[in-house]
């Protein structure tokens, strides 16, 4: 991960480049982190894919590159999609 950090949104959040997986709707693609905070994570994925995204919608990211590795998921909500980004939140209290 790089060590590159910057005051956004809802507090900090550090630059990342690493692999991550988002499962939609029973669809899976392997996207990457672009940073991530305690509230949530923007992530670089293919664009075709990030069309069938919409605010409101509940998805799954495994936080790593290989579901086996990294086999727990955690449950995101869409916020924002801009082409080929998606801005997702961990909701609270799930």
């Amino acid at each position: 991960m790089a060590p590159e950090y910057a005051v956004q949104r809802q507090g900090w959040r550090m630059a990342c480049g690493d692999k991550c997986v988002l499962r939609h709707k029973g669809k899976s693609v392997e996207c990457m982190l672009v940073d991530i905070s305690v509230s949530g994570v923007l992530i670089g994925c293919d664009g075709e894919f990030a069309q069938g995204l919409y605010p409101g919608d509940m998805c799954g990211l495994h936080l790593c590159g290989d579901p086996l590795v990294c086999p727990g998921e955690v449950v995101c909500k869409v916020i924002r999609r801009e082409a080929d980004r998606i801005g997702l939140q961990f909701p609270s209290g799930l």
